[in-house]
């Protein structure tokens, strides 16, 4: 009965060693995400994966799976059909996992992306070498020799942009990757599943929004100039309305996923803050 006891004991602290490991390589994975990092940061979320396929990150809301940021690392550096195989893994783990619903929905809309030469530069690259000190004029130069494999969206250029991107660089990434007209057409049927797919996560996450902001103890830190709620009901809008050209939803959307992300870690600096004036009053 005692070795009994000290087996489901030491079982108990391996699993939740395993949990400790797990946190700590998601956190590591999430900041390398939200630095520009797509690729360091896929190398942590798979090893969480592979460690725990279910995982899900207690320090993030709403509630995602670990897939939705296996996801959103391929996404972010440009590698679409593996991002929606990602996306699709996280729904079925975690089913109201609107997050991984959202940009699932983004790589259905998108239009197809044009093959990336040889040796281009990928997101992580460009990083790295504007952290590094490489002028920008630089940087854009050799962006032009090797070309780009990833998308200019508004959370890569707020990235690129704290690692020291002008706005020449930014300009010329723009062109040697164009959007939209330049790309094959998304067939209709894939556009509309990704409208009514965008349509049920932005509800989805607006309830969980709205709800957690009105009874939450923490809700009162979330979303107090209305940012968040004020988007989502303008791309709901715009999804609703149907419009030929999916660019502009898709770039208020990924704004929004990005925006969602930074906001855990806005109310959670401000909620510790209040609590550290309540200490010292």
């Amino acid at each position: 009965m005692r070795i009994a006891r000290l087996f489901y004991v030491l079982a108990l602290l391996l699993g939740a060693c395993a949990t400790l490991e797990s946190q700590s390589q998601f956190s590591a994975g999430r900041q390398a995400l939200l630095r520009g990092e797509p690729d360091n940061a896929l190398a942590y979320f798979e090893r969480v994966a592979r460690n725990d396929p279910t995982f899900t990150a207690d320090s993030v809301l709403p509630r995602r799976s670990v897939w939705t940021y296996v996801g959103r690392a391929h996404y972010n550096a440009g590698r679409y059909d593996a991002a929606e195989a990602a996306f699709a893994k996280a729904l079925s783990h975690l089913p109201e996992d609107d997050v991984a619903r959202m940009y699932r929905s983004l790589t259905l809309l998108r239009p197809a992306a044009p093959a990336a030469p040889k040796n281009a530069f990928n997101l992580q690259d460009v990083t790295y070498a504007l952290r590094e000190g490489v002028e920008p004029k630089r940087v854009a130069a050799l962006a032009r020799e090797r070309g780009v494999a990833f998308d200019l969206t508004r959370e890569t250029e707020k990235q690129l942009r704290t690692a020291g991107a002008d706005n020449f660089l930014v300009n010329e990434l723009r062109k040697l990757r164009p959007e939209g007209a330049t790309r094959a057409k998304n067939s209709a049927a894939r556009a509309a599943q990704g409208a009514r797919e965008l349509t049920a996560a932005l509800t989805g996450l607006r309830d969980w929004l709205d709800d957690f902001i009105r009874n939450a103890p923490q809700g009162r830190f979330w979303d107090p100039g209305q940012e968040l709620r004020k988007q989502l009901q303008q791309i709901l809008q715009q999804t609703a309305a149907q419009p030929s050209n999916w660019e502009p939803v898709i770039s208020n959307t990924e704004w929004l996923g990005f925006r969602l992300e930074e906001e855990n870690d806005r109310a959670r600096r401000d909620e510790s803050a209040e609590r550290q004036r309540q200490r010292t009053r």
